[in-house]
């Protein structure tokens, strides 16, 4: 098996990770879940202990633990935004729930 057969999931765990933060940024919400989905299916193909196994085998740590840095950095980057969108949306419900009492106590 050549480098770049070995390193291929790590690589496309990159993409997927690429893809959903484009996804997430665009606000797909219905697109979102399906990227989601496939990006879970990759975490969970190079967390296996065998093809970290042949990693180290084949020499290949230092390819890896780069391309593992660019999927922490978008992970970081969803979870950031993330935290942005949760708090737009506490606010608009807070907004929301003024303006509910304030229609209440008009209407009374």
């Amino acid at each position: 098996m050549n480098t770049e057969n070995i390193l291929q999931p790590l690589q496309q765990l990159l993409a997927a990770a690429n893809d959903l933060m484009q996804r997430v940024q665009a606000e797909g919400w219905e697109e979102q879940q399906e990227a989601f989905t496939d990006y879970q299916k990759k975490v969970c193909l190079v967390m296996d202990a065998h093809y970290l196994s042949v990693l180290k085998d084949a020499n290949l740590a230092a390819d890896a633990q780069a391309l593992i840095v660019r999927i922490q950095d978008c992970n970081q980057q969803l979870d950031q935004h993330a935290d942005k969108v949760h708090s737009e949306v506490a606010s608009e419900l807070r907004q929301f729930m003024q303006a509910d009492k304030a229609l209440d106590a008009y209407r009374r």
